[in-house]
């Protein structure tokens, strides 16, 4: 059987989810939850656009990661032209600024990095899949490898390590801001306070002497 959904229907359904997933846990809420708030009557409507709930994740990310990809892929070519290409502070803000801009636009709304901060514990290896396969993630990649050199470590492991703890760090702490913001203990005029200091406490994750 065909299922006819009015215009607009798999937008709302994912803005829904994404805030729901954000403010309660994405293990608190459930399918039936997110169709019933965004005013369907049952899950034949996620089921139809999304099939099941990773998928439904799949196409959270997809919707916010293509815009941010954008911003970042502009600002890497600009870094490039500007010769700056191969600075690890540049580099990184390659990496924090798109989220915070994204921030910036959405206003106290924003929910998909808290999002995507709990998908990164909830389910690591399905945003580990989703990062390796998706074309949105593909500048983060390039980033990732062309600051591997900054790393003080021969071993290959823990090189990784210090990547994945940089990365952990980042997204927990935007989405620190992101919230924050909603609760009034942020406001968007700190936001470039906000990620310049990020910037700085990651780059000093990725370059802090290993220690033997």
């Amino acid at each position: 059987m065909t299922v006819l959904m009015p215009e607009g229907t798999r937008e709302r359904l994912i803005l829904t989810a994404e805030q729901l997933f954000a403010s309660k846990g994405i293990e608190s809420v459930s399918l039936r939850e997110i169709a019933r708030t965004a005013g369907q009557k049952n899950v034949a409507a996620l089921q139809y656009h999304f099939g099941d709930r990773e998928g439904l994740f799949s196409a959270i990310l997809e919707y916010r990661m293509s815009g941010i990809e954008q911003v970042r892929e502009g600002m890497l070519r600009e870094a490039d032209n500007s010769g700056a290409g191969d600075n690890m502070r540049e580099l990184v803000r390659c990496l924090v600024v798109p989220m915070m801009e994204h921030i910036r636009s959405a206003g106290p709304d924003s929910h998909y990095i808290e999002f995507l901060a709990r998908l990164q514990v909830s389910f690591p290896a399905f945003l580990e899949n989703e990062n390796r396969n998706k074309p949105w993630q593909q500048r983060v990649l390039e980033i990732s490898n062309r600051l591997e050199p900054f790393v003080p470590a021969s071993d290959p492991l823990l090189r990784q390590q210090r990547q994945l703890m940089m990365g952990a760090c980042m997204i927990h702490s935007v989405a620190a801001f992101e919230r924050g913001l909603r609760e009034g203990r942020y406001q968007i005029a700190g936001l470039d306070s906000f990620a310049g200091n990020l910037v700085d406490a990651l780059c000093g994750i990725l370059s802090a002497a290993h220690v033997s």
